[in-house]
């Protein structure tokens, strides 16, 4: 489910041209960073939990992803945190096999400098996802 949700992350990130004028696609890693070059974004699970059981079999889970961006510029590290808001704050789209994002919502971030004076920028968001019976398993 969660690389699912991974891969449709990335694909919308990919589609968004003002997102990736500002930060390619190709520079936001799932988890963990391999690259430590500049600048770069990762997407990682930060929470998976059931919210509820439908009558049909099928679920609808809360899951809390965090971007990270990592830049030597502040200014151009907030604007790259602000097409992130921009495109994925208050989404819904659909997954594989039908399954689907009812929601994605915006629920925090921070910042701050690193000793090497690189900007951490972080913004955390809750997805509601609608997960059928036969996904489950």
């Amino acid at each position: 489910m969660a690389l699912s949700l991974m891969q449709a992350i990335h694909c919308r990130w990919s589609a968004v041209e003002p997102l990736c004028a500002l930060l390619p696609g190709g520079r936001l890693a799932t988890g963990l960073s391999p690259d430590p070059g500049l600048p770069r974004a990762v997407v990682s699970l930060q929470s998976d939990r059931p919210l509820a059981a439908c009558n049909d079999g099928s679920t609808v889970r809360l899951i809390g992803l965090r971007f990270q961006v990592f830049h030597g510029n502040y200014d151009a590290a907030a604007a790259i945190v602000e097409q992130i808001d921009a495109a994925f704050d208050r989404t819904d789209f659909d997954l594989d096999d039908g399954q689907r994002v009812i929601e994605m919502r915006r629920t925090g971030g921070g910042q701050r400098q690193q000793d090497d004076g690189v900007w951490q920028m972080n913004i955390d968001f809750v997805c509601m996802v609608h997960i059928f019976k036969e996904k489950i398993a």
